[in-house]
């Protein structure tokens, strides 16, 4: 399941008077970041994700190409796609696990609203929560739309195990499962653009805040 990074920063330099806290605004690039940290385990499940569907199709394809005569054969395949269908909803959990606990970190700049000086840095705080709170239920609807995904692609090669199963209630499966794809897409595009629009805004927060921010 491909999806847009969010942007981490890699370097801020800062020349801070002695004996002077850190300002609101610094808190803020603190919290923002160590949220893009938290969130690399999600960025690391991308890969391995894109991986396992494409050997499942890869597998499915190897299936339909077998009679039935071959059915121990596609009793193997099927069991192979099952097991990587099992992975794919554990890296599933640990993505979400991940862009929640992102989430939770991002939630503590709102101890700095009400510090932010200027209202221009203040309307801009204020716009990093609305972005982020899209991009975070944009990631919850496609989060269940992937996990119904993944539970018909299951259902799907269990039925190729039946040696009774006809053609009619294959197709039946396969339309639900390429339905449900499309709707993952869907939630797919909302959050790769509720993304780019958090990092926009946020490239905007820190330039006012004069924030000395390099990225990659």
């Amino acid at each position: 399941m491909s999806v847009k990074k969010w942007g981490a920063a890699l370097l801020l330099t800062m020349f801070l008077l002695t004996g002077c806290g850190e300002n609101p605004a610094e808190s803020v690039y603190q919290h923002l970041e160590a949220a893009v940290e938290l969130e690399e385990p999600f960025e690391q499940q991308q890969e391995p994700l894109q991986k396992a569907e494409m050997r499942e199709n890869e597998l499915f394809e190897e299936i339909i190409s077998l009679g039935m005569d071959e059915f121990e054969g596609i009793v193997v395949l099927a069991e192979e796609a099952i097991s990587s269908i099992n992975s794919r909803e554990s890296m599933l959990l640990q993505e979400k696990e991940s862009i929640e606990d992102g989430y939770q970190e991002f939630l503590k700049i709102e101890e700095q609203f009400e510090d932010i000086e200027g209202e221009e840095l203040s309307n801009l705080l204020e716009q990093l929560k609305s972005t982020m709170d899209d991009r975070y239920e944009y990631y919850q609807q496609l989060y269940v739309s992937y996990n119904e995904a993944i539970s018909l692609d299951k259902a799907l090669f269990e039925m190729l195990k039946q040696e009774d199963l006809t053609m009619e209630t294959l197709q039946e499966q396969i339309d639900k499962v390429n339905e449900k794809y499309g709707s993952v897409i869907e939630h797919k595009e909302q959050f790769n653009e509720s993304t780019d629009r958090y990092n926009q805004v946020k490239r905007e927060f820190y330039k006012k805040a004069e924030l000395n921010v390099q990225y990659d």
